[in-house]
């Protein structure tokens, strides 16, 4: 094993070892909060857009009652 997958799975088993110590405390937060602290405003907004305009292809499709291999074609 290489040094750095060595020093990875120490800091696993550490991580681990303070999740069973402390359970649900040693969790940092929620997934919005950690969303906020990784990526920009922007960034957020770009990746809402993308699930709103998947969910309404989806709708839209069930709708229309089209196969998968019929929209494909389509969209790229």
């Amino acid at each position: 094993m290489d040094n750095q997958y060595e020093m990875e799975l120490a800091q696993a088993k550490a991580n681990l070892a303070d999740f069973k110590e402390r359970g649900e405390d040693a969790i940092a937060g929620t997934w919005d909060e950690l969303r906020q602290e990784l990526f920009t405003p922007e960034e957020i907004a770009a990746s809402n857009l993308r699930v709103q305009l998947m969910a309404k292809l989806a709708h839209t499709q069930h709708d229309i009652d089209i196969p998968q291999h019929e929209l494909e074609p389509l969209l790229w």
